[in-house]
C-alpha cells in the first residue's frame, strides 16, 4: 500500500526548444518579441477587473 503523506515529486518543466512551438507560435518568435519589448511594459501590472453587476 502507497502512504498517502508521501508526496510524488514532479518533474520540472523544460522550456521549449526553439524550433517548438508554443500553443501557435513558434518559440523563437516569442523570444524575439520578449527581446525587442521594453522592460517597462513587461513589468506592467494587468489591469484590474471590473466587477459584474448582481
Amino acid at each position: 500500500m502507497t502512504d498517502p503523506k508521501k508526496t510524488i515529486p514532479q518533474p520540472q518543466k523544460e522550456e521549449p526548444a526553439l524550433w517548438e512551438s508554443y500553443g501557435s507560435f513558434p518559440v523563437w518568435i516569442l523570444k524575439l518579441i520578449s527581446a525587442l519589448t521594453p522592460g517597462f511594459l513587461i513589468s506592467k501590472s494587468p489591469a484590474p477587473k471590473r466587477k459584474l453587476p448582481q
